[in-house]
């Protein structure tokens, strides 16, 4: 009887720490098709490198819930329209106390990306206390929400992205080797930043072995995540040409690919091409 009444507790606190573990969190929707299109849009921008499939899925969100805040945020922060940008800002800031607890927390920090985000398009210039309140909002949102829902995988990865821009390539490869001892898989975003870190601290035979993993892991030679991790390699190996014909694939994969936009850049600077 003991042996029986041990049994059933024990199945009964495995079974809450397994709910626990894998609990969801809705971002502030209760329309499941709107936070199914949401979910999906950071599919597509992470794990593929597809921001116009990711544009179109954020916007597919907010037409399924209008008052979807969280999802208007990715709205904006896509969005190529300065102007558009700036009403859905306005829009957040005005509502953003109808929000709470974590949903309330996490728009704190995409607004504060939306401000950085804007500036940068528009040529702002971004003052070095703007950048530094950015990661410690979103290092501090970002890590408590985490310990709430560890299995959210798309907001860990922006996670591993503000640790890399506050501790450097080996802060996001530590980060990314305890998320691994912890059983956690990474998705496709999370090997093609790993690769990228990599590259950044010289390890790049390493780089290219984990992008080849990538590669088998995605099965598809056309999604823009691809040619975009080579070309980061290739351009933290000073191979500028190649990284040029690899962010070029990229950017006709899709055009709006952001970063590979802004790597272009960087890799014309270096070859001495003057942009129009």
């Amino acid at each position: 009887m003991i042996k029986a009444l041990f049994s059933f507790f024990l199945l009964t606190f495995l079974s809450q720490l397994s709910y626990g573990q894998g609990k969801n969190f809705n971002y502030g929707t209760n329309n499941a098709e709107a936070l199914r299109y949401y979910e999906k849009g950071w599919e597509y921008i992470l794990d593929n490198g597809e921001w116009q499939k990711a544009e179109d899925a954020f916007r597919s969100a907010v037409a399924k819930d209008p008052e979807f805040l969280l999802g208007w945020s990715q709205v904006g922060r896509i969005s190529h329209d300065p102007e558009e940008r700036a009403a859905i800002f306005t829009k957040l800031q005005q509502q953003k106390e109808k929000l709470k607890g974590w949903e309330k927390a996490l728009l704190e920090v995409y607004l504060t990306s939306l401000e950085i985000i804007d500036a940068k398009d528009r040529g702002i210039p971004i003052t070095p206390e703007k950048v530094q309140s950015f990661y410690g909002i979103s290092e501090q949102h970002f890590s408590e929400f985490l310990k709430h829902y560890p299995h959210e995988r798309y907001v860990h990865a922006e996670y591993i992205e503000v640790i890399h821009g506050i501790y450097g390539a080996q802060g996001g490869l530590d980060s990314l080797e305890k998320h691994q001892k912890e059983g956690l898989e990474l998705i496709p975003f999370l090997m093609s930043y790993q690769a990228q870190l990599l590259s950044e601290t010289k390890e790049f035979e390493q780089a290219l072995k984990t992008t080849l993993q990538l590669e088998k892991r995605l099965d598809n030679p056309d999604l823009p995540i691809i040619p975009f991790t080579y070309g980061y390699i290739a351009f933290e190996k000073g191979e500028y040409e190649e990284a040029a014909m690899l962010i070029d694939k990229t950017l006709s994969l899709d055009p709006k690919h952001v970063i590979a936009q802004r790597l272009q850049k960087k890799i014309h600077d270096q070859l001495g091409i003057r942009d129009n």
